[in-house]
């Protein structure tokens, strides 16, 4: 073949290369968020919008470092922070190491990818639905699930982490990815609805915003930390070993400290937040 030419299925491997996939789920983000601008609405538990707009206008306003250091912020800041270290990393990494420690090829690797990203989807799901039903009942019997349920979730999700990185069987890895090891998402969720519950409204942008920030920072770290591991360590192998016994002590660590200090209403009292939600729901009967 003439140098400079190309095998037609090399030029359908440029056209289709990465930067389509990353176009075609931009453009799915947009006509979503189209959609959502025109359908969406407030739930029935969502708190009645306020007009005054500054905290300044506010007498109930928080000094900003009073919640910021309170220990239900720093407690889901760190979960969240660990939380996408492990989400960011297996973004960028799980394909390399799939390949390159497990044996398994391109299309396989991929396939287990896409399985993580419906497994990590559909922990999200119940959990809304789960929290969602919690909300309904009486408030005193949703505090476990607050703070020690999702300390407790994060834990069992630590020791998925920890154990895929002992185990050499496959099968069980690719179980672990997308079973245990999604439950490390939770507390992205359960991070921001324990922020807003300690913040005033009229607040809420900037600690929630506050909250974004520590957490983003385990997208650009978490990746550079996993490849500097690998790339340090005896063997690949080696490498991603260390590099996911990371990633579960980070984990345990969120977990333990929501156990015992993701508590909104109690700092939420302490602050001097009151409740804004919807009208009070009647007990079940």
């Amino acid at each position: 073949m003439p140098v400079g030419h190309r095998a037609p299925a090399q030029l359908d491997d440029q056209r289709l290369c990465w930067r389509w996939a990353f176009g075609i789920v931009g453009f799915v983000g947009l006509v979503w968020s189209g959609f959502w601008i025109v359908r969406s609405k407030e739930g029935p538990l969502a708190p009645p919008l306020l007009k005054k707009a500054s905290p300044a206008a506010d007498p109930a306003a928080v000094p900003y470092r009073r919640i910021l250091l309170s220990g239900t912020w720093l407690t889901a800041a760190f979960g969240a922070f660990a939380a996408y270290w492990m989400l960011s990393a297996g973004l960028t990494w799980a394909p390399d190491y799939l390949q390159k420690v497990t044996g398994l090829t391109l299309k396989q690797s991929g396939a287990v990818v896409t399985g993580v990203a419906v497994g990590n989807g559909a922990v999200l799901l119940t959990h809304g639905l789960l929290a969602r039903r919690a909300a309904q009942r009486p408030s005193g019997r949703t505090r476990f699930a607050a703070g020690a349920g999702g300390g407790l979730v994060m834990c069992v999700a630590a020791v998925s982490i920890a154990a895929f990185a002992q185990v050499d069987a496959v099968g069980v890895k690719i179980a672990l990815m997308v079973g245990p090891m999604a439950l490390t998402n939770v507390i992205l969720t359960i991070s921001q609805t324990a922020c807003a519950r300690i913040t005033p409204p009229s607040q809420r942008g900037v600690a929630l915003g506050a909250l974004a920030f520590v957490y983003a920072l385990a997208g650009i770290l978490s990746p550079m930390v996993t490849g500097r591991l690998v790339d340090g360590a005896a063997t690949t192998a080696a490498g991603y070993h260390t590099a996911y016994l990371l990633m579960a002590g980070l984990v345990a660590v969120a977990g333990v400290l929501a156990v015992f200090l993701l508590r909104p209403e109690r700092d939420a009292g302490r602050l001097g937040v009151a409740e804004t939600g919807a009208p009070a729901l009647s007990p079940a009967h």
